[in-house]
C-alpha cells in the first residue's frame, strides 16, 4: 500500500499524542494536522473547525481523515458544543464530499453510553459486576444513552457519519470510535487520574493543553477513598496510548468497513464496553490490561 496521507482535526489534546509517540514517524502515512492553535513544532493548518471556508483547504488531496476536534467537557452546556460538535462535524463530512476524501475515523465518546455508568457505579468498577448483563458488556449493538449534552452530541455525530457513508456520498468509510480514558504521556497508566489528583491537591496545577473531565476536578491524597475510587474507575476504563495508536491503524488499513462503530479501550478485565467486534472486524489486539498493575509507575516497571 502507497503511503497514506491523513488530516488529523484537533491533534494536539489528549488523543492526539498518541499518534504524535506511535504513528508519526511510521513511512506508511503522511500527516496534516489542522487546529485552531498553531503549534511550535508541527505545521498546521489553523482554522477553527466550525469556519467552514476556513478549514476547506485542508482536505484537499487527502486519503483520510482523523476527526479528533471537539468541544471534549463531558459537562459542557449546549451551548458550548453546537458549533465544535455538532456544525464542526457537518463541516468535515461536507469538505470531505468537496475534497472526495474516501475514509473517515470519527472521535465518538465512551460518553454516548454514560447512563449506563451512572445506573450502575461504583460497583460497576469491580471486576465481574454481577448485573442484569452478567456481567455488564456494552457492545456496538448496544442502545446508547448518553450522559449529558456532550454524550448526545456524539451521538448525533455518529449517526450523521453514517448518513453520509450509507448513502454512497463521501466519505465511502467511517470508523466510529467510542474513546475511553486516553491519558497524556504522563499519566498513561491506570493510576493516572488517581496520581493526577494527588499532583493537584500538591501544587494545584494543570497540564499545558490538558483535558479534564468536569467530574475529575478534585484533588485528593495517596491511599484516600478518592484516590482508591479514581484507581477502579480508571482500571475499567483505560485506553493506553498504543493501543489507541494501534486502533486508529486497524481503522486506516481496513477496506471492508462502510460504517460501524467501535470501542477504543484496552483489553482491561474490569471493562464494560466490548472489544470482540473492533476484533473481529478489524483484527484489533490491544496489548494493554490494566489489572496487571498494582501501583503507579514510580514503584514499578511497566508491563510489556
Amino acid at each position: 500500500m502507497s503511503t497514506q496521507r491523513v488530516l488529523v482535526t484537533g491533534p494536539y489534546g489528549e488523543a492526539g499524542e498518541a499518534i504524535m509517540n506511535y504513528l508519526l514517524e511510521e513511512e506508511d502515512y503522511e500527516f496534516t494536522f489542522l487546529d485552531r492553535n498553531d503549534h511550535p513544532e508541527y505545521d498546521t493548518h489553523v482554522a477553527d473547525i466550525s469556519d467552514y471556508e476556513a478549514i476547506r483547504p485542508a482536505f484537499d488531496d487527502q486519503d483520510a481523515v482523523i476527526h479528533l476536534a471537539a468541544q471534549s467537557d463531558a459537562g459542557a452546556d449546549f451551548e458550548g458544543i453546537v458549533e465544535p460538535n455538532i456544525v464542526g462535524t457537518y463541516n468535515v463530512l461536507r469538505a470531505m464530499k468537496e475534497a472526495d476524501v474516501p475514509k473517515l475515523v470519527f472521535a465518538s465518546s465512551q460518553r454516548t453510553m454514560g447512563l449506563y455508568e451512572e445506573e450502575h457505579e461504583p460497583e460497576l468498577y469491580e471486576e465481574d459486576y454481577p448485573s442484569e448483563y452478567d456481567p455488564l458488556r456494552l457492545t456496538h449493538e448496544t442502545l446508547p444513552k448518553p450522559d449529558g449534552y456532550y454524550g448526545a452530541s456524539k451521538v448525533f455525530g455518529e449517526h450523521i457519519c453514517q448518513i453520509h457513508a450509507r448513502r454512497g456520498g463521501s466519505p465511502e468509510q467511517v470508523y466510529a470510535l467510542r474513546i475511553s480514558s486516553v491519558r497524556t504521556e504522563t499519566y498513561d497508566h491506570p493510576y493516572g487520574d488517581a496520581e493526577r489528583g494527588v499532583e493537584r491537591g500538591n501544587e494545584d496545577t494543570v497540564e499545558e493543553g490538558e483535558v479534564w473531565d468536569q467530574s475529575q476536578t478534585g484533588s485528593w491524597e495517596r491511599g484516600s477513598k478518592e484516590y482508591e475510587q479514581m484507581v477502579k474507575r480508571l482500571k475499567a476504563t483505560w485506553t493506553s496510548q498504543r493501543d489507541f495508536a494501534h486502533l486508529l491503524e486497524c481503522c486506516l488499513q481496513d477496506e471492508t468497513v462502510t460504517y460501524d462503530t467501535f470501542y477504543a479501550v484496552s483489553d482491561n478485565a474490569a471493562r464494560w464496553f466490548g472489544t470482540e467486534h473492533a476484533k473481529a472486524v478489524l483484527g484489533y489486539e490491544p496489548q494493554d490490561d490494566a489489572s496487571e498493575w498494582d501501583s503507579p509507575p514510580n514503584t514499578i516497571q511497566t508491563p510489556n
